[in-house]
């Protein structure tokens, strides 16, 4: 009798961009995850594998997510896109009983809301995970543990010069975690900004400053202060390889998930 479980089924949105050729080129790595679609407006009509990995694969890149969950039936779509069409390819995963796995940043409260009033006829689940990092998911742990002890907090973020959007979905996932973790408020501060936005923008009564530089790809320090002490929590990502165990920790997990589900922290 065969015992041997069934492939994964996966499908890439944003195939083509840094992140998913990325994605594409790990999943075609492993032994129980079977990439079988790739969406994009890029690069439409070719091998996905030449694309990612210069070794033909047979999966042609298709411009619209709707026909490659149609053709090839995924359980699992894995997004890098940007917000907006995330939101509307987690609507097409929902309608097809798919799961989506997304990794585009900038979701607020009011976007998990809307979400989550999408998902009221669908029994798929859906994963937002704003860093597929391990180390990023534990710093933000470590800094929701140190809220506690340390209300004053500031975030410095620090991505590369392509990167559209801040703060990052990292950067707000962080401050949001910290002001979870807080048993105390954090001091009020007398201060006057000479230009404004010197003190960056306030994400849960936390500063966040973003830096945008080439050379840089991920970066993110936390910085707590006390009485006659500071604490540090910084997490690095010097290769795009940091996030590829995050991913397909997510496509792994997802098939056991329930409703929404933010954070990688909720797999680990």
């Amino acid at each position: 009798m065969n015992t041997t479980n069934p492939k994964i089924r996966m499908a890439v949105a944003g195939a083509c961009g840094r992140m998913g050729r990325s994605v594409v080129n790990t999943a075609m790595q492993q032994t129980d995850i079977e990439l079988v679609g790739a969406a994009d407006q890029m690069h439409v009509g070719e091998d996905i594998g030449s694309i990612a990995s210069g070794t033909p694969n047979g999966v042609l890149v298709q411009q619209n997510l709707a026909d490659v969950i149609a053709e090839h039936k995924p359980q699992v779509v894995v997004d890098f896109t940007n917000l907006g069409s995330a939101m509307n390819h987690i609507g097409i995963c929902l309608q097809n009983s798919v799961i989506p796995v997304v990794g585009a940043s900038g979701f607020s409260a009011q976007t998990l809301a809307q979400i989550e009033s999408m998902m009221e006829p669908s029994s798929s689940p859906v994963l937002i995970i704003p860093n597929f990092a391990i180390g990023a998911v534990l710093m933000m742990s470590f800094s929701q543990q140190a809220a506690k002890y340390f209300p004053n907090a500031e975030i410095i973020e620090m991505h590369h010069d392509k990167k559209v959007d801040a703060p990052s979905g990292t950067a707000i996932r962080t401050a949001e975690m910290i002001a979870a973790g807080r048993t105390e408020e954090p001091k009020t501060l007398v201060q006057e900004e000479k230009f404004e936005g010197a003190r960056g923008a306030e994400v849960a009564r936390v500063p966040v400053h973003s830096v945008r530089l080439s050379g840089y790809i991920a970066h993110q320090m936390v910085l707590f202060g006390g009485n006659g002490e500071t604490l540090t929590i910084r997490h690095d990502s010097i290769d795009r390889e940091s996030f590829m165990g995050g991913v397909m920790l997510a496509v792994r997990g997802s098939i056991k998930c329930q409703g929404l589900v933010v954070g990688l922290e909720h797999l680990l």
